[in-house]
């Protein structure tokens, strides 16, 4: 029997919404505490299905329920202004809110979640013994307070003035805001605790920041000291404090872990990127048509006797393979010394073509202390030459210029006819080590006449 697909357990779901919704209605059933466990089996498929811990998991389900009550509830007073009958209205909220509750969790699991492709654990495992334990007491705590509501003392009316209290008072929540961030973020920095400490240790914080919230709360502070509460009056308070306080840690967990997963997801693509790099890097230091190249050119210069030509070649290309080798590590380095690494580059090539092309460099001295990607410059000329004719008569031109930050290194266009297709792989990589390691990209622009690439300097 094949799993159903998280887009049939949403609408499976939306639709048994709807017909408990409708049934308890025609029954005189309250269908608030069905609804909810409902809610809180649809959340737990899908965070599984998605592969979300055990703390995600539980988050999820809090934030998702508070949601739920005031979508559902601002959904059905819009929905009534275009439906007659107060059954319709309620299915059909029931429905939408549900319907949008199942795809923005899916929406959001997309930062967490396994591949679609990924294969699922089939045995249960301790920690899925701690979900189904985290889910219940947030359920037992909705029974709570729905029981709660019941009672002639804890009328809606009453806790919504108690909520003011709450509201009105900016130093109690900015508190509440503030020590819910430094605590996840102060969690975060020791994932060596184990499970029941941490749950321990939550718990704790969640009971005595609630109190002492509502301590400030009851009593005004800090801009008034003598006002009286009654021990019903902070109670109320209190469960009040207690839902805002677990609303608020959760999206505040769900925000820094979305965070902390962007990051690290950002450091490991930034080092497979480095890797591809790398090992681009590699072949270039490697590289047969190159090395063949200066290999013929230097045999050409001997047999000529021409040792003084031939001495200062062996030391240009020994440069430039000192230079690749001692930054193949590095992810970025001076323009200074790039440029020098160019300019013994260019002085092989010209050996090579002759007059066929020309670098005219413009450099600020400015610029030459700042950084670049490095063989960023010598792989843009290497690609000029590649790709365009050179040729004495016409002689290919390169420039090199520095402005507001930037290099921009452009050449004309006299594209070679039998050329081979360019792959972009060496350009792709410079790319990509921008935006991993800068956040900026690099400028391509190609004319009739011209072909010219922008890159930043750090």
């Amino acid at each position: 029997m094949r799993s159903l697909k998280v887009s049939e357990i949403i609408h499976l779901f939306a639709v048994l919404h709807a017909a408990v919704a409708l049934l308890c209605r025609l029954s005189g059933v309250n269908d608030e505490l069905v609804l909810t466990l409902l809610t809180i089996v649809l959340i737990v498929l899908i965070c599984i299905r998605r592969g979300l811990n055990v703390e995600l998991t539980a988050a999820s389900v809090i934030v998702v329920n508070v949601i739920g009550y005031l979508l559902g509830t601002g959904g059905a007073r819009l929905i009534g202004h275009l439906l007659s009958s107060p059954l319709a209205v309620h299915a059909v909220s029931t429905f939408l809110t549900t319907e949008i509750l199942g795809w923005g969790i899916v929406w959001f699991t997309k930062m967490f979640r396994w591949s679609d492709e990924a294969p699922r654990p089939r045995a249960w495992n301790p920690r899925i013994w701690m979900l189904l334990t985290a889910v219940g007491v947030i359920f037992v705590l909705r029974l709570l307070y729905v029981e709660l509501l019941a009672m002639p003392s804890f009328s809606t009316d009453r806790l919504y003035r108690v909520y003011d209290l709450l509201a009105s008072n900016s130093v109690a929540l900015i508190l509440l805001l503030c020590v819910n961030i430094i605590y996840v973020r102060y969690l975060r920095r020791h994932p060596e605790w184990s499970v029941p400490f941490k749950t321990l240790t939550l718990l704790l914080f969640i009971v005595l920041t609630t109190l002492g919230v509502s301590l400030l709360a009851a009593l005004r502070l800090p801009f008034a000291f003598d006002r009286g509460f009654s021990g019903l009056e902070f109670f109320q308070l209190s469960i009040i404090t207690l839902l805002v306080e677990m609303t608020l840690y959760s999206i505040i967990f769900m925000a820094d872990y979305a965070l902390a997963a962007r990051s690290v997801l950002h450091a490991e693509r930034g080092k497979v990127h480095q890797a591809q790099f790398l090992y681009m890097k590699l072949k270039q230091q490697v590289n047969p048509h190159f090395l063949f190249n200066s290999l013929n050119i230097l045999d050409c210069l001997v047999c000529e006797q021409r040792t003084e030509q031939a001495s200062a070649y062996i030391h240009k290309l020994a440069g430039i393979y000192r230079y690749m080798l001692r930054n193949e590590a590095e992810t970025l380095v001076p323009l200074k010394e790039e440029m020098a690494f160019v300019e013994m580059y260019i002085d092989l090539l010209q050996v090579r073509f002759a007059d066929g092309f020309r670098v005219h460099t413009s450099i600020a001295e400015e610029a030459l202390t700042r950084r670049i990607v490095p063989c960023s410059v010598q792989l843009l000329i290497e690609n000029a030459i590649k790709h365009n004719v050179v040729d004495t008569a016409a002689p290919l031109e390169i420039r090199i210029e520095s402005a507001d930050g930037t290099l921009t290194v452009a050449n004309n266009l006299r594209p070679k006819v039998s050329a081979p297709p360019s792959t972009q792989v060496g350009l792709n990589y410079i790319r990509q080590q921008y935006l991993d390691l800068m956040n900026k990209p690099i400028t391509i622009v190609r004319t009739d006449t011209e072909y010219r690439i922008t890159l930043p300097l750090l």
